[in-house]
């Protein structure tokens, strides 16, 4: 009985897995331009809009916090308040892809069973907002040092977004 629910609690976990997901395969996402130094990517992250995904489907308020481990590893918690209020955590561990000037990381979820990869295609020369896409570009978040974004500078990374190939009209906001 007990195996069987671990299996059950696998399978779950690879189903809500953004890159899981059956679904018409987008283009690939379009190769980050400006390498990223990973001391000034640590801190918390607030996410201002994402393309949807079935991870964080009834997601208010997400935040993603990256801690150092060492030089290339990261230890990420994603937090989110989910439709009935209660707090949903996601604990994970990234490692910079070698060879991607630190523009790509793969993160490995629920003890390593699980990995995505994460690009970030561009970002803010100050660091105070990323734009962060899987492969595929099939999803999609635009992120920002704080939690509430000037609507001028959030309209500018829409329409960057856009100008990249992003569906921008499916976007969810927080």
């Amino acid at each position: 009985m007990r195996k069987r629910l671990i299996a059950l609690a696998v399978l779950a976990a690879v189903a809500a897995t953004p890159n899981l997901a059956p679904a018409a395969q987008p283009a690939p996402a379009p190769e980050p331009t400006k390498s990223v130094d990973p001391h000034r990517y640590i801190g918390r992250w607030y996410e201002i809009a994402r393309l949807p995904n079935m991870l964080q489907r009834d997601c208010t308020g997400p935040t993603s916090d990256w801690t150092p481990k060492d030089a290339a590893d990261f230890a990420v918690v994603q937090q989110c308040r989910n439709g009935a209020g209660s707090m949903q955590t996601w604990r994970a561990s990234g490692h910079i892809i070698d060879g991607s000037n630190n523009t790509k990381i793969r993160v490995g979820f629920f003890g390593g069973l699980v990995h995505q990869d994460y690009w970030i295609i561009d970002r803010a020369d100050d660091y105070s907002w990323c734009l962060m896409s899987t492969p595929s570009s099939k999803y999609l978040w635009i992120m920002s040092r704080r939690p509430n974004m000037p609507a001028a500078l959030r309209a500018a990374l829409v329409a960057r977004a856009k100008a990249l190939g992003y569906d921008t009209n499916r976007l969810v906001y927080d």
